[in-house]
């Protein structure tokens, strides 16, 4: 890792660190809420246009042959989540000038592959924060569209799916 890079990670950890107070009640509505049966696994994922823009970051209740879940009400379909999927309603992780020093510092670095394996590192951490190891279901969080995810029970990456096989 280039030292522009070692800098732009430190200041996404920086980032990341002060959203732990928003994001630790959120995990601890989501690991203590009881969950239809259907519901075998939380899949949290990651956004590569989020952290400039949004948190990045949505979960996703899946059923046992790896489909959303939802639950019906009055016809409706609705998420079986006590918070909003989409964890926290914030306008950035960082401002879009800490991408963009990176880029000019180091125009070959990947500014989103850096932020994102610093957040699944964070997001491992604030998991067993909220008492992640006491959740009666699977849970990941994977970059959208990766091959593998980080299973937030075993801290272990895995191949994308494994839970289903």
């Amino acid at each position: 890792m280039t030292p522009a890079e070692q800098r732009f990670q430190q200041q996404v950890r920086a980032f990341l660190h002060a959203l732990s107070p928003e994001l630790d009640p959120v995990l601890v509505k989501l690991v203590e809420h009881t969950y239809p049966p259907e519901v075998v696994a939380i899949a949290f994922e990651v956004f590569s246009d989020g952290f400039t823009q949004v948190f990045p970051v949505r979960c996703f209740f899946m059923d046992e042959n790896n489909c959303e879940f939802f639950v019906y009400e009055g016809g409706k379909a609705t998420y079986p989540s006590p918070v909003d999927p989409d964890l926290l309603s914030i306008e950035n992780v960082y401002p879009d000038t800490l991408e963009a020093e990176l880029e000019a510092d180091s125009p070959e670095s990947d500014p989103w592959h850096i932020a994102t394996e610093e957040l699944c590192d964070w997001f491992l951490a604030r998991w067993r924060a909220a008492r992640g190891a006491t959740f009666r279901l699977a849970a990941t969080i994977a970059h959208h569209g990766s091959g593998t995810e980080l299973n937030l029970m075993t801290g272990l990456v895995q191949p994308r799916g494994a839970l289903y096989k």
